[in-house]
């Protein structure tokens, strides 16, 4: 089948086909306990028989029951493992710098990882200046084989930052003068690293190598050395990649930040080569999209999506999460620009006030009456019955918050809402998932 799986209701299964308007982008939020997995991911891998795929497998739960039955659907299978590098599919950034702007994107990337506070101080772009000369110089003057991370710590190993006497250039400035002048890899030393001075120069190599640290361990060195496969193959080939993210760990989140987005720029770059479309369309189920880092540019991804052929379902657990993440104006606009909106619970008052709002009032009838009593000598009762008209929420907050566990809330941008029961996968493909289990931990890339 093609398309995404809603809900059910009826006993009729609600979906979105490729051609929905004004685009196919689903955002679900739920938290624990709210079959998130069961009822929305597992159902649309299975479901999904046409589109390329592109999952976030925080466990890689998704891989292990879902991977075998794709793989008989005729999809060729890439893991993508930022939790146990040694079992994936390698992934090298360095593979998609073609221009010296891209070098720019991936420095940034790495050097955000290690500045929490977000303080875009001189330390912070001299360091980045530096890395980004470092990736030009391997890109243009190193063979293949270290056109990659590893390949920039080698050579602030091999070089010293520090000159013999004062006056004179040490080792790393003089593989940068000695390129040409026009060089971008020395345009970018001399006028960002090169300016600095004395003690400064130390404090940026030590903090640029403390940013870089995680990249000489053997097997993160080995993942990022080259690409089992190419980003723009995801939108040519019926193609399922799993991407597996360590769960409470942070310290990849810069480079699987980097993996999506520069995803997201490749894609668009062959729909750009193709008519503006991609030959074969593609569907990103993010689950936990938080745990990804902050894309830039995200709610424009989303606005202009669907011509290139790509539909997106956004999952996070809680608006909050998001609202921390991109701040309330921008998480305003990034709900704004998915067409269908899926409450599977509210585990806060945030979330239940937001759907409780987009679900509107009803009005309801009220009925309303007095009575009267006469003491006479023979009591007397009158009654007088009357009705009158109130608008109350359709759904209030609380009642949200209290919603069955197998249900659930479909906003749709053009339709009227739904409330509709979870789309379990093991409702409706029936042992599917224990058919053929794949184990995450013996793939090879």
């Amino acid at each position: 089948m093609n398309g995404t799986i809603l809900g059910v209701v009826d006993k009729q299964v609600i979906y979105q086909d490729n051609q929905t308007k004004p685009n196919r982008n689903i955002f679900v939020v739920g938290g624990p306990g709210s079959f998130k997995t069961q009822s929305v991911v597992l159902t649309n891998v299975f479901n999904e028989t046409k589109n390329s795929i592109i999952v976030t497998d925080p466990k890689g739960e998704v891989y292990e029951k879902t991977a075998g039955i794709k793989i008989a659907q005729g999809y060729q299978v890439h893991v993508v493992n930022f939790a146990n590098m040694a079992n994936s599919d390698r992934y090298n950034p360095f593979d998609y710098i073609n221009r010296d702007i891209q070098a720019e994107n991936v420095a940034n990337k790495i050097v955000e990882s290690e500045n929490k506070e977000g303080k875009k101080d001189v330390w912070f772009s001299t360091q980045r200046q530096l890395l980004k000369a470092l990736i030009l110089y391997v890109m243009k003057e190193r063979e293949p084989a270290k056109r990659n991370l590893a390949g920039v710590t080698q050579v602030l190993q091999e070089n010293d930052v520090e000159a013999e006497e004062k006056g004179e250039d040490s080792p790393l400035d003089k593989i940068f003068l000695d390129l040409n002048f026009d060089h971008p890899a020395r345009r970018t030393y001399e006028l960002g690293f090169k300016k600095a001075k004395g003690e400064m120069k130390a404090s940026i190599i030590e903090s640029l190598l403390a940013t870089i640290s995680k990249f000489v361990d053997e097997e993160v060195a080995k993942f990022t050395s080259f690409s089992d496969f190419n980003l723009q193959d995801i939108g040519q080939q019926k193609m399922i990649v799993y991407v597996i993210i360590p769960v409470m760990d942070n310290t990849f989140e810069s480079l699987i930040n980097l993996f999506f987005s520069q995803l997201f720029d490749e894609l668009y770059k062959l729909a750009a080569d193709n008519h503006a479309t991609l030959p074969k369309k593609v569907d990103f189920i993010l689950d936990e999209f938080v745990d990804l880092g902050k894309f830039p540019k995200y709610e424009e991804f989303l606005a202009t999506c669907r011509g290139y052929g790509i539909g997106v379902t956004t999952i996070c657990q809680t608006l909050t999460q998001l609202q921390a993440l991109y701040g309330k104006e921008k998480a305003e606009s990034i709900l704004g620009n998915h067409a269908v909106k899926i409450c599977l619970n509210a585990a806060n008052d945030v979330t239940a006030k937001y759907f409780s709002d987009l679900l509107g009032k009803a009005t309801v009838k009220v009925e309303t009456g007095s009575e009267s009593t006469s003491h006479s000598k023979e009591t007397s009762t009158s009654k007088s019955d009357s009705y009158s008209y109130t608008s109350r929420s359709l759904m209030t907050p609380d009642e949200i918050m209290r919603m069955p566990d197998d249900q659930s809330i479909l906003i749709f941008s053009n339709q009227r809402p739904l409330k509709a029961t979870k789309a379990f996968q093991f409702k409706l493909f029936p042992g599917a998932a224990d058919m053929i289990n794949l184990k995450q931990n013996d793939y090879q890339g």
